[in-house]
Formats: structure tokens, sequence, C-alpha cells
């Protein structure tokens, strides 16, 4: 849920086609006969419609090739461990990234590593994926504007 309100906030565009493919996507469900998918959409904890869950692992520098190149991989992290860091070596840029950090950026663009940590690591990233706005008629957003018309 914060990586929603993060991102309504940071990128608009973004949050509003992801609210609005999970209500199609909702409505495709029914039409379809598929009566679990409308509950377990009911659980899912973000406007983004993909999660990946990286645990206990160093990332090798890379780009997300799945990701829309424009809208906003959200990162966050838990566990008990020190020493975390991030690297975005396109943009020669390293951050700590220790337990309840959160980065947003463009994944698909941007490459990035994560370094190996001693203790216990929980990375949940949160993305989208265009094959879903595909699937349900919702256009995928632009790039992130300081002008744009759902600014706060």
């Amino acid at each position: 849920a914060i990586t929603s309100a993060a991102l309504r906030v940071m990128h608009p565009e973004q949050y509003f086609a992801g609210l609005q493919a999970f209500s199609k996507l909702g409505h495709k469900a029914v039409s379809k006969e598929l009566p679990q998918m409308p509950e377990t959409l009911e659980f899912w904890a973000s406007v983004s419609n993909t999660l990946s869950i990286i645990s206990n692992r160093e990332t090798p520098n890379h780009r997300d090739h799945l990701s829309v190149a424009e809208c906003f991989d959200v990162l966050t992290t838990m566990g008990n461990y020190s020493n975390g860091r991030m690297t975005m070596s396109s943009l020669q840029l390293e951050f700590k990234y220790n337990s309840g950090c959160m980065i947003a950026f463009f994944g698909r663009i941007v490459r990035h590593a994560v370094n190996d940590v001693e203790g216990d690591q929980i990375a949940w990233a949160w993305y989208m994926r265009d094959s879903v706005h595909i699937y349900v008629g919702v256009p995928s957003c632009g790039w992130a504007s300081v002008h744009s018309p759902y600014s706060v």
C-alpha cells in the first residue's frame, strides 16, 4: 500500500493506469466466470501488476526487461542485515539499501545491482508489465512529468 501511495505522488499516470487495469481485470474475471480472481484482487497490495520477491541473494548488474520503460519499479527491503548497497552503474550512483529502504527508478532503463549481505534480506520489487495492460485494454502510462494533469 505504501508503494502505491508513493506512486500516486511520483507518477500519478502510472498510479491511475494501474487502478484502471485492476478494475477491468476484475470485470474480465467475472465475465469469464473466474470466481477466485475478484477475491484475490481485493487482497493485492499495490497498483503495480507484478511482484517479484528476492530473498538473501546478490543481484548482478542488470536491467529489468519485463518492466514498462516509462513506469517506476519500486523496491522495498526488510530483514535483519546491514551494509546493503544498491548501485546504478549507468548513473554512477550507489545507495544504502538497508532494511526499510524504498527506492523507485526506471528499472528497464537504469542498470542496477544489489550486493550480497550478511544476515537475512527480503526485497519486494513491484513493477508494471505491458502484457496485463494490453490484456485488459488499458493504455500504459507515459513518462512522469511535473506538468501532469494529475499532479497533487
